[in-house]
């Protein structure tokens, strides 16, 4: 018998329309009736994040994380550091997204919290810091952002401990090498022959010895190291005229009021190693070389011409001088910091020394010099021996001048006198000549002398 193949075709269809009818309505309903009876709520266990949501929808769980979420940035939970140095780190450096976390949150166990880094945030904050992140040590401190974050955990980030932080093989990144002077210098080198510098970390030369010249000059060294990289110079005071044996420009003055300090502001741990061999020093600064290239200049170097004071004494002898003071030359410089990375050159002005220059001092006397006393020079024998005859020829013809006149003349009181008076013999009145006479009145009368003459 020959089947058709048309009706077994039909027959067929028939039949998977039949198979379908029954099989598809069943499995709806058996769908449905899972979906009503599967759980709604989270598990006794489930936490989301460190945040439990036992027995609750994912609207009530999402409310309780968000509170959660509030409460912890309001802690200020996260901070770095090293030490007691920390500093708050602020929450706004991380978003947690409260409803993602909630939506892929399992029921039976929960899930952890949706967390990510603001970048803009974050590089703000890390460029406030007194310490520079490496790139490997921000990498750590990102993936410590969230690990923390996420369970809502408070903690704190110290790049010390980093593994980053520590460079074993301990390069040098600055060195100086000088010769101490005294015992004094010798106890503080001995002291600091390894010093470790923590990120963060302050270093100050009057932790290895109070001397204050020693300190100086100690000190410095330590100037003319650092200055040569990233660390912050936080405390330096320079003397009022350069002492002897220190460096123009890297002068430090310690004494019990000033101290020379700096401060690591790398985030790497770094040690200052001091070799010794007899008076010969080097230090050394080791540790993980710098993203930048820093070296020191010094420029501006000026010499200022002392002046001379002059002031008057009486006490000193007249025509006499003395020098009281010795003038000296005042000096400046400045000393800069210079930063080359690929951004660019980075000019810093660390320091601008002044010493003023010191007067010379001239004393003098105020008294009046006197006028010198003129000695005549001795003459000649010759002129000497006829000066004398001439003299003696004088004298003896002023003696017989003398004798003569004495011989001659007598000697009188200068009044010279009559040796009888002149007055007539009787005291009559004087006869008065004629009227018709002439003559003078006061000649002698004819026939009457008058005596001697006078005179």
């Amino acid at each position: 018998m020959m089947i058709n193949p048309k009706r077994f075709v039909i027959h067929t269809l028939l039949l998977l329309v039949l198979v379908a009818l029954i099989y598809v309505p069943s499995f709806a309903l058996i769908s449905f009736t899972g979906k009503a009876t599967a759980p709604t709520t989270f598990s006794e266990t489930a936490r989301i994040g460190s945040v439990p949501v036992s027995g609750m929808d994912r609207k009530e769980a999402q409310s309780k994380v968000e509170k959660a979420i509030t409460e912890w940035t309001k802690k200020t939970p996260l901070s770095t550091g090293t030490g007691e140095e920390t500093t708050p780190i602020p929450t706004e450096v991380v978003k947690i997204n409260a409803d993602d976390s909630v939506k892929k949150a399992s029921l039976k166990k929960g899930g952890d919290l949706m967390v990510a880094v603001d970048e803009a945030t974050l590089e703000n904050f890390l460029a406030s810091q007194p310490i520079s992140y490496s790139d490997e040590q921000r990498l750590a401190f990102k993936t410590w952002l969230i690990d923390t974050s996420k369970m809502l955990q408070e903690g704190n980030f110290d790049p010390a401990q980093s593994e980053a932080a520590v460079d074993p093989a301990g390069e040098v990144v600055s060195t100086v090498s000088f010769s101490t002077r005294s015992a004094a210098e010798e106890q503080m080198i001995t002291a600091m022959m390894n010093v470790e510098i923590k990120p963060g970390q302050l270093m100050n030369v009057k932790t290895y010895g109070m001397d204050a010249v020693a300190g100086s000059y100690v000190g410095s060294k330590l100037y003319e190291l650092f200055a040569k990289t990233p660390f912050e110079i936080v405390e330096r005071m320079p003397h009022t005229s350069l002492p002897d044996g220190i460096t123009l420009g890297y002068d430090v003055k310690i004494d019990e009021k000033t101290d020379f300090a700096v401060r690591n502001t790398q985030a790497s741990i770094y040690r200052v190693v001091a070799t010794q061999n007899g008076s010969d020093v080097t230090l050394e600064l080791q540790g993980t070389p710098f993203k930048e290239t820093v070296t020191t200049v010094l420029e501006g170097e000026k010499s200022i011409p002392f002046r001379t004071i002059t002031r008057y004494s009486a006490t000193l002898t007249a025509g006499t001088t003395s020098d009281t003071q010795a003038g000296e030359d005042g000096k400046s410089i400045e000393v800069y910091r210079v930063t080359k990375t690929t951004q660019g050159e980075k000019k810093q002005l660390l320091s601008l020394d002044f010493y003023a220059a010191i007067p010379a001092i001239i004393t003098k006397s105020s008294q009046e010099e006197q006028a010198p006393v003129v000695v005549p020079e001795p003459e000649d024998d010759t002129n000497s021996d006829d000066s004398t005859d001439t003299n003696d020829s004088n004298d003896s013809t002023n003696t017989d001048e003398t004798d003569d006149q004495t011989t001659d003349e007598p000697q009188t009181d200068g009044v010279e006198t009559p040796d009888t008076p002149t007055s007539p013999t009787s005291p009559t009145t004087p006869d008065t000549p004629d009227s018709n006479e002439t003559g003078d009145p006061a000649s002698p009368v004819e026939g009457e002398t008058t005596g001697e003459p006078v005179g």
